[in-house]
């Protein structure tokens, strides 16, 4: 099935309106990492990261 999205928005830089609460998602969300990121000792270390993603050298 085709998408009905008008011409003008597909031309558009903005490309229409974000999603309905998207913003107040996107900024619970930040606020939310940057609270975890004040408690270092919960954090996983970077060297376990690295292991689990197969990005040692």
């Amino acid at each position: 099935m085709k998408p009905n999205q008008p011409l003008t928005e597909k031309l558009n830089e903005a490309g229409g309106t974000p999603e309905r609460g998207y913003d107040a998602w996107k900024r619970a969300k930040v606020e939310k990492g940057l609270e975890q990121s004040k408690n270092r000792d919960a954090m996983i270390p970077v060297s376990r990261i690295l292991r689990d993603f197969g990005l040692e050298r």
